[in-house]
């Protein structure tokens, strides 16, 4: 088989803790849900996450402990995460929507604090994100805020259309296209130009 075709066979590319982050990503952005204790949960992971990125190994975190260089933010977050993990009951559950993706049986997760089940599916994708590595690839977009799955490290907002409207707003791109309508102008007076 040739190459050409093989390419066009494959499956797109698919990133690491892309299914849960889409996922979680699309529960987000949906205004009828009530998001605070998700958006809560995710925040405290982040934080944890961001500071642990920036050690390469256990010695290196505990180097930085003895010397201080970890904030108090990190200590809360990491506190405040383990606790609202360890609150939870987990209880199986078949899915349906989850059963033919590969999850036969979910888990439904009670906590302590209310006797109703959370929102088992968004908590999953939380963990499994943390699991994963990708917890800090969920992000918002610096133009809109929705939330998105950012594929790529440098990546900042949700579409190119966010990344461009973003762009217009600065000053350098209005002085640019300032001149520019300037030098057009004169041009366009000068009768040089169809």
């Amino acid at each position: 088989m040739s190459t050409r075709i093989k390419r066009w066979l494959e499956s797109k590319r698919h990133y690491e803790g892309q299914r849960p982050g889409e996922a979680l990503v699309a529960w987000l952005n949906d205004p009828q849900f009530n998001q605070n204790f998700v958006e809560e949960l995710l925040a405290d992971a982040q934080v944890v996450f961001h500071y642990l990125e920036q050690y390469g190994s256990l010695h290196e975190l505990n180097v930085a402990r003895r010397n201080k260089k970890l904030p108090g933010k990190f200590w809360d977050c990491h506190q405040r995460l383990n606790e609202t993990l360890a609150t939870f009951t987990h209880a199986p559950y078949i899915y349906l929507q989850e059963f033919y993706d590969g999850n036969p049986v979910s888990w439904t997760m009670i906590t302590e604090q209310s006797p109703i089940a959370l929102l088992s599916v968004q908590v999953r994708c939380v963990l499994q994100l943390i699991e994963q590595g990708a917890i800090l690839k969920i992000r918002r977009c610096q133009q809109c805020t929705k939330w998105y799955f950012a594929r790529f490290s440098s990546q900042g907002f949700c579409s190119a259309s966010c990344r461009g409207r973003h762009h217009a707003g600065t000053e350098a791109f209005r002085e640019r296209r300032r001149k520019y309508m300037r030098d057009y102008y004169r041009l366009q007076k000068s009768g040089k130009v169809k």
